[in-house]
């Protein structure tokens, strides 16, 4: 996530005492799972729903078990997903 590996490079360009890289959040979107009622899902910062009951308990699903799943173990492949300038599209 854009998110968190910005917040470790700035981290440690911190503690190193060089310049921290820039981070903005131009896309907002909040995916929250609400039990068996099912979830809701809203975009921008004023949160408008976009999908709600079982519609949005299966993006949820989605992105809990593919979007974030933790990388492959290749040494190569997790360090490169940690480069705070790389872009990803989900």
């Amino acid at each position: 996530m854009n998110l968190g590996r910005s917040a470790g490079n700035n981290v440690a360009a911190d503690l190193l005492g060089v310049e921290p890289i820039p981070y903005s959040q131009p896309n907002y979107v909040t995916c929250l799972d609400l039990g068996p009622w099912g979830a809701v899902y809203t975009e921008g910062w004023e949160r408008e729903v976009k999908l709600s009951d079982a519609q949005a308990k299966a993006l949820k699903r989605q992105i809990n078990t593919e979007w974030i799943y933790p990388p492959a173990p290749d040494r190569a492949e997790v360090l490169a997903s940690a480069d705070p300038c790389r872009i990803v599209v989900a």
